[in-house]
């Protein structure tokens, strides 16, 4: 019954989050318009033997879900101010409030589609992207072996060397030379299997090289960190729990600051994102007088961007002085849901 009332609602809670709901369709509906036109007309300047047209319209279906989730807070935000707007306008909203509604249940309510939103936006981030990336930028970018690519990684610690014989970003072969108190080769454990967990590494169907013997999993506890280097595309298109585990295994300061920073920006946007548009309904309904849906649209963006600069600037003092970039969002998350509740307070 709680979980009924709280997110289905009674009859005015849903109305208004259907009307929130077609007023997000809408607004996602033309700015991904927009942007695949532009995305579009950028990639015939591409066009070539290779990538032919028809991979080009491969490519734009691949990058779609990636476009919308990079449009989704912009057209969350717009569609609510104008959505608040529109009821407010029509007389809906006060008979709403006249009936004993509060203004907060309300809000909530036209946040439904949003928060159902923020949900498939995280499971996109999670499995959906990172295989549609590499098959675009497989249409795209043809694949050239170059020996040169192969590079070695020796760790040490705790009387273990490590060998980790990569190509590009992906691990091929990792050898583990055991030592024992002595100093002495005990053994060498070599797999293509490796799996990273937080307190230690696991090489699974591994092979003992000096009796030529396979052997269990081989788990090396508390072993060193590894640094992979990935590029800021595959950074950007990364899953959450990747771009965790990277962040993780960054032994530099400012750049396990830099990786923070794009692991915190996706992890808190659920968070950031609704704070924003509470502060930007507010001074919606505080500003803004009646018919006047372009100026709340305008402010929506405005708001927007306003508010990605902020990121944007958090995320660079983050770099600079060394700080993590999750207070920083964090925190200015927070400070404008504060300025967003005192506001509705007085609407």
């Amino acid at each position: 019954m709680v979980f009924y009332k709280i997110f289905i609602g009674d009859i005015l809670d849903r109305l208004f989050a259907r009307y929130s709901a077609r007023v997000l369709f809408l607004t996602l509906g033309i700015f991904f318009l927009l942007d695949f036109i532009l995305t579009f007309i950028a990639e015939l300047e591409d066009l070539s033997d290779f990538y032919t047209f028809n991979k080009i319209l491969l490519f734009l279906l691949y990058t779609s879900i990636d476009s919308l989730i990079d449009i989704f807070p912009l057209s969350a935000i717009v569609s609510c101010i104008v959505c608040l707007g529109f009821v407010s306008d029509s007389g809906e909203l006060i008979a709403a409030r006249v009936s004993g509604k509060k203004l907060s249940v309300l809000i909530f309510a036209v946040l439904r589609p949003i928060l159902f939103g923020l949900i498939l936006v995280i499971f996109a981030w999670q499995f959906l992207i990172p295989s549609l990336q590499d098959k675009a930028n497989k249409l795209k970018f043809p694949e050239v072996e170059n020996s040169f690519d192969i590079s070695e990684n020796w760790l040490y610690k705790d009387n273990k060397f490590s060998r980790i014989t990569s190509k590009g970003d992906e691990t091929k072969k990792i050898q583990v030379y055991d030592l024992n108190e002595d100093g002495n080769l005990e053994k060498v454990v070599s797999s293509e299997n490796l799996t990273i967990e937080p307190e230690s590494w696991v090489l699974s169907d591994s092979v003992d090289d000096k009796t030529n013997e396979k052997t269990d999993n081989f788990t090396w506890e508390n072993p060193p960190q590894i640094n992979f280097s990935f590029s800021e595309q595959s950074l950007k298109h990364m899953s959450l729990t990747d771009n965790y585990r990277y962040w993780l295994s960054i032994n530099s300061q400012s750049e396990k600051n830099r990786v923070g920073y794009e692991f915190w920006k996706k992890a808190l946007e659920p968070i950031s994102l609704i704070c924003l548009i509470i502060f930007a309904m507010a001074i919606s309904m505080k500003s803004i007088g009646r018919d006047k849906s372009i100026d709340r649209f305008v402010l929506g963006i405005l708001i927007a961007f306003g508010f990605n600069l902020l990121i944007k600037i958090f995320g660079n003092l983050s770099l600079i002085f060394g700080f993590s970039a999750f207070w920083g969002i964090l925190l200015s998350s927070l400070l404008l849901l504060l300025i967003g509740y005192r506001i509705l307070r007085t609407v």
